[in-house]
Order: C-alpha cells, then structure tokens, then sequence
C-alpha cells in the first residue's frame, strides 16, 4: 500500500504558532529534533505529510493519533517510522512487514511518500 501527502508550510505556519497544536502532533522526540533547525516550520509541515501518508497507506486511519506515528531519523539523516497503539496494531492485522518512508521539504512546500508492504 502507498500513502503521498503534500502541503504548503503556509497553510500550517499559523497552527505551529499554538504549542497545544504542535504538542498533539508531535512526540517529544520529535519536538527535539525539529527545534535543531533554524525554520523548523517547514520540518514540522514535513512530519506532518509524513504521518498524513502513513495513515492513508494503513487506509484504516480512524481514530489514530499522530503521536502513534512517530517520524525519527538514523544517523546517515533517513527518516524512519515507529508505530504505537491502533496505528502499530493494524499494521500488525494486515500482516504488514515493512514500512518505508520519504519526506522532502522546501521553505513553502512539504511533501512525503510512505509504501507498507
């Protein structure tokens, strides 16, 4: 199954502005990382697609919070997912083995692309 999500970082610029938005989108680990970038904005519109593709490749997305997708990086910078909860759990039901992720940004555009296998 594949998942692509694309928005532009104004259409969230003013979201990011509320730290309560920010906390229900983002996990800690997540906060941290972001928060090494000078415009962290276009970063956190970035995992935002991310978790965005994740869902429409699970298809099932309902009720699924976006702290059950976490977005973290191994050292060579390749973003990589961690599931948790109803998210993690149908992954499990289907049967699904491999997940894989790209994430590509721009100062006014995000986009990222998920296949599930």
């Amino acid at each position: 199954m594949i998942g692509v999500d694309i928005l532009e970082v104004s259409r969230l610029k003013k979201a990011l502005l509320n730290e309560v938005f920010v906390k229900r989108i983002l996990t800690q680990q997540e906060i941290e990382y972001v928060k090494k970038y000078k415009d962290c904005d276009s970063h956190i519109t970035g995992f935002f697609c991310a978790k965005e593709a994740v869902m429409k490749a699970l298809e099932d997305c309902h009720d699924i919070s976006f702290k059950e997708i976490e977005i973290l990086h191994k050292q060579t910078g390749k973003p990589y997912v961690k599931l948790y909860g109803k998210a993690q759990k149908i992954f499990d039901e289907k049967g699904y083995s491999k997940l894989e992720i790209s994430i590509s940004q721009t100062n006014t555009i995000a986009i990222a692309f998920c296949q599930i296998s």
